[in-house]
């Protein structure tokens, strides 16, 4: 059976919603949570509860939060043999602090916890035979470039997660099948802000001249921009109030791999991404138990 493999962060999340509009300097009324996170990771979930066969490769400590990440992956499905183990290492971790309305107001991460090439080349056999590879930028730019290197004859498909983390693949985004990035991404990728419906075609139509075979640019409320090389799609999202807003990216690149996997049409795979990212950001966790197919293709009918 063809299988996805997702090489990237797995991170232990701590997420901190305030109950009221947050006063800056202060202690904030709310909850905290705590939940597995990493937007490879995430992705991989979202993909095992669509029913898709899916293998991680992330880098996992040997404290409690990595044996609860491993835990909880392997729980949902996700297959975790390529998972780089290091008992002496200190697990990723990233705490975000949401508003009353669910929109993060500001993160931050320890990811000292990585990846290597030697773990890479270890397993080489096992990922070139994944009919989609998909990377974050949370692997650094060396190991990005080593990947793509390696496995030049698979589809590749990338998230760049941040501003500050794309400049990671400004040198290599032509080197990629799909590119899933929201507005600030697309733009300082570009290297020009992105200014109405107009902007928008003209980042598809430089993001398309470097080569990338598909780009997918999120637009929050607005819905998300879809282009090929063959045409475009433009789809709006109906009025949504977000749970929580930092797993729906996450959830929208599942949903485009998932219908790559079947073989679905640009129009249906638009819409099944974009109620995979609403669907995400109904949840108070980064992935939605709530996920999977006939769920989405609900909430596809519905908007």
């Amino acid at each position: 059976m063809p299988y996805v493999t997702a090489i990237g962060a797995a991170i232990a999340d701590l997420t901190a919603k305030s109950a009221s509009v947050i006063i800056p300097r202060d202690s904030n009324p709310g909850k905290v949570t705590q939940s597995a996170g990493g937007v490879g990771r995430n992705v991989a979930e979202n993909l095992a509860r669509l029913g898709a066969d899916v293998k991680l490769v992330a880098a996992l400590g040997g404290d409690m939060f990595g044996k609860s990440l491993l835990d909880s992956c392997e729980s949902v499905g996700i297959d975790m043999a390529l998972a780089a183990i290091d008992p002496a290492a200190a697990s990723a971790t990233y705490i975000a602090i949401l508003d009353a309305d669910g929109e993060m107001h500001v993160a931050v991460v320890d990811d000292a916890c990585t990846l290597s090439k030697a773990h890479i080349l270890r397993h080489e056999t096992v990922i070139r035979e994944s009919q989609i590879i998909l990377l974050d930028t949370n692997l650094d730019e060396a190991l990005i470039t080593d990947i793509l290197d390696r496995f030049p004859e698979n589809d590749i498909y990338i998230d760049p997660i941040s501003v500050t983390k794309s400049r990671r693949i400004a040198k290599s985004l032509g080197r990629f099948h799909t590119v899933k990035m929201n507005e600030l991404e697309a733009a300082a990728l570009m290297g020009a802000e992105i200014t109405g419906e107009a902007g928008l075609r003209q980042a598809g139509m430089h993001f398309m001249a470097l080569g990338i075979q598909r780009v997918v640019i999120s637009l929050g409320a607005r819905g998300l921009y879809y282009c090929t090389p063959t045409g475009e799609l433009r789809l709006e999202s109906a009025p949504l109030t977000p749970k929580n807003a930092t797993g729906a990216g996450d959830a929208m690149m599942a949903g485009l791999i998932y219908c790559d996997l079947h073989r679905k049409s640009t129009a249906y795979t638009g819409a099944f991404a974009q109620a995979m990212a609403r669907t995400a950001l109904m949840s108070e966790s980064a992935v939605s138990a709530a996920i999977n197919v006939a769920t989405i293709e609900r909430e596809m009918g519905e908007f």
